[in-house]
């Protein structure tokens, strides 16, 4: 696999701290999309497959491996040039529709950053889903969750799920912890870790205090236990490689981790890794396909979002890079893949809705005021 420094989903270090939250405070421009691009929209075609495609396509997608792919078979399937951009953070490409974007076709763009491009904005087109063939792959779980539909209109087709679990060492425990008060444990002293971001870790805390992730109702207590909580943890980490390798390496023995680096911990480095949904909660997202107002090849983008959404395809973002796709790939799995990528029933999952400014902001004073500490 190509480890490409600062781009990707792999490498998306903006998570870190100040910089998940200054991302995610960039105010929603009021500019409407477009600026010189094809006049074609998604929704014009009749009928599947659409017409008249273009021979290129310029894509923003942070799945680097996964891209790599795709780049190469979709090529080869469609005889289309693809050009394709990783990035570090969602306000790169965002910045660009806010000035009128005629040049990005298609973005894989997390779940609060399309609810921000469409609510009060115009910087998406809608998509014809009840023509996509490959529509009724994708998984009921991200299906229903809505904040990528307005007004009976779909803005994009999820991509992935991305789960935001307790991760732990299997020769350490004997079996999944049931709650994340194993990160308050004083017998787990400086085996544990929490990640250096704002928003996760203090979600973490709303959760392991009984409150609302998205909007909770006691703040002071959300600093209280993290200011308990960090005299408990080997260190903070801030960079994807370096959470995988504290659990690699026997560092650590639980903490947030994401499950695409649990996963390549488990499979690429053998170590002794699972995760779990602690009973408080875990949250989770989704990564979009969408096509951007002003996209100069919007059929072909099209055509590259239903062959992306299709088993086969859509698996290779699993094998390549252990990230669950939204659509269901179990029968290009594995038995012990498909073991790893099994979500219980009675996981009590949060969906990661687009903050307030005001928890924003107090998220971030909380995490200054625990680092400090």
């Amino acid at each position: 696999m190509t480890n490409k420094p600062m781009e990707g989903r792999r490498s998306f270090m903006k998570a870190a701290g100040a910089g998940m939250a200054a991302s995610l405070s960039t105010i929603a421009g009021c500019l409407g999309g477009g600026g010189g691009g094809s006049e074609k929209s998604p929704m014009d075609i009749e009928s599947w497959p659409p017409q008249d495609l273009e021979k290129k396509l310029v894509t923003w997608n942070w799945y680097d491996d996964w891209a790599t792919y795709a780049k190469k078979q979709f090529s080869k399937d469609f005889d289309v040039s693809i050009t394709n951009s990783g990035f570090s953070s969602p306000n790169q490409w965002y910045s660009k529709l806010q000035a009128g974007n005629s040049e990005i076709d298609n973005i894989s763009a997390t779940a609060n950053w399309v609810e921000r491009s469409i609510d009060g904005n115009d910087f998406l087109h809608p998509l014809p889903v009840d023509k996509m063939p490959a529509w009724k792959n994708i998984t009921k779980r991200v299906k229903d969750v809505g904040t990528y539909q307005k007004d009976g209109k779909t803005y994009g087709v999820p991509e992935s799920i991305v789960l935001y679990p307790l991760t732990y060492n299997t020769d350490h425990f004997d079996s999944a912890p049931s709650s994340w008060d194993v990160l308050w444990d004083d017998a787990n002293k400086g085996k544990i870790t929490m990640w250096d971001n704002s928003t996760v870790s203090c979600q973490i805390a709303a959760l392991y205090t009984g409150q609302d992730p998205i909007n909770p109702s006691d703040f002071k207590e959300i600093e209280e236990v993290l200011k308990q909580q960090k005299p408990l943890l080997k260190t903070y980490w801030g960079d994807y490689q370096q959470g995988m390798s504290m659990f690699v390496n026997g560092e650590v023995v639980a903490g947030p981790l994401t499950m695409g680096r649990t996963y390549m911990g488990k499979f690429q480095q053998n170590a002794p890794l699972n995760y779990t949904a602690p009973k408080e909660g875990a949250l989770f997202t989704s990564d979009l396909f969408v096509i951007p107002k002003g996209a100069p090849h919007p059929m072909a983008s099209l055509q590259f979002i239903n062959w992306a959404s299709q088993k086969k395809h859509a698996a290779k973002l699993f094998t390549e890079m252990g990230y669950m796709p939204a659509v269901n790939i179990n029968d290009e799995l594995s038995k012990e893949q498909q073991e790893f990528t099994k979500w219980s029933d009675s996981w009590k999952l949060v969906f990661q809705k687009q903050l307030s400014q005001k928890v924003r902001d107090k998220y971030s004073e909380i995490w200054t005021a625990v680092k400090s500490a």
